[in-house]
């Protein structure tokens, strides 16, 4: 489906995620100049990617993203975000309540993130890859004058947009692979990837290709699940998930949950991640385990929920704090891009 399409004004340019060749915007998509792939610019966004996520297809997801649309054309944010939740069939109603409370604090949730983030100017732009539904593009208004929003999911993208508008607030969307990324060279200053790396075909692709749109001394924060938790995963609620062989770990989901939602999962941990960064440049700032605020409570469990209070307790002493960056539930990491990296991770 192709809408009515204004080329957008935007500080980044965007190229060609197959050969990085400029574009030249047409009626309703853009055409590299170079290698002449076309891509169409569907409600709006800009749809730059050469495969789908590993869920729907690219016909079935832009089938659900167009859905999604013309739903929230008369629905509030909320309400779209529950919409979406009604006609998504593949998840356990308790999972998906979980999800659903956690896109609708996603704002409050950014915060903290960008107070690791310092642009060193008001033109200094910010780009968000897995920004999902826009949570932390709004939290950056005002903060940040260019921000960009990039995720794989159309669907997700389309819930953004509704809830940039709903508040007035603006930020460029774009659909694409985070292995494909569709900027130039060495076009930002600061980069998020909130919970990216494992849903991502490839975690050291996705590294290599945010280190090529970051200029030097740029800074990445980044968060993601611990395959080592030894509590309840974050993604399913089972407890110790990540140490299972794959195919238990498939048998055991299926059977609690109804269908394996770490199917297309990758399963990291804070180890492996600052070696991958590392080895593509960046330079350690600080890694520990993620913070929780803006969780809502009432989408757990009373044990889960105890849980949470003795973690952020346990977050304020030092030596547990260093215990829980490799047996907790995720970590974050802020680095920074450098030429000549030394030193090692904080923790």
């Amino acid at each position: 489906m192709q809408d009515k399409f204004t080329t957008p004004t935007i500080n980044v340019p965007f190229v060609c995620p197959r050969c990085k060749g400029a574009l030249a915007a047409e009626a309703s998509s853009y055409r590299c100049c170079h290698c002449g792939s076309k891509y169409p610019v569907l409600f709006g966004i800009p749809d730059f990617r050469i495969r789908s996520d590993r869920y729907l297809s690219l016909e079935e997801e832009r089938d659900k993203a167009r859905r999604l649309f013309e739903f929230g054309e008369q629905a509030s944010f909320k309400e779209l975000v529950r919409y979406y939740y009604s006609i998504t069939f593949d998840l356990p109603d308790n999972m998906a309540r979980r999800y659903q409370a956690s896109i609708l604090a996603g704002t409050e949730r950014a915060k903290s993130i960008l107070q690791e983030l310092r642009p060193r100017g008001d033109s200094d732009p910010l780009v968000d890859i897995g920004c999902g539904t826009g949570g932390l593009l709004l939290a950056a208004q005002g903060r940040f004058s260019d921000i960009y929003g990039v995720d794989i999911a159309l669907r997700w993208l389309v819930i953004a947009q509704k809830r940039l508008r709903e508040n007035n607030a603006t930020a460029t969307l774009v659909c694409a692979d985070a292995e494909a990324i569709p900027f130039p060279r060495q076009s930002f200053v600061n980069a998020v990837a909130v919970d990216l790396l494992e849903h991502v075909y490839d975690v050291d692709n996705t590294i290599r290709e945010i280190a090529e749109i970051l200029e030097p001394d740029g800074v990445l924060w980044l968060s993601a699940v611990n395959r080592y938790c030894v509590g309840p995963h974050p993604l399913t609620g089972v407890w110790a998930t990540g140490y299972l062989p794959a195919g238990t770990r498939s048998w055991m989901l299926k059977k609690l949950k109804g269908i394996d939602l770490l199917r297309f999962a990758n399963m990291v941990s804070a180890g492996e991640i600052c070696r991958k960064l590392q080895r593509r440049g960046f330079v350690a700032l600080q890694a520990s385990p993620k913070h929780v605020e803006g969780i809502d409570a009432h989408a757990y469990s009373t044990l889960e929920r105890v849980l949470i209070a003795l973690y952020r307790s346990a977050l304020r002493v030092p030596l547990f704090r260093r215990i829980l960056l490799w047996i907790g539930p995720a970590f974050e990491i802020v680095c920074r891009k450098s030429e000549n990296p030394p030193g090692v991770f904080k923790t």
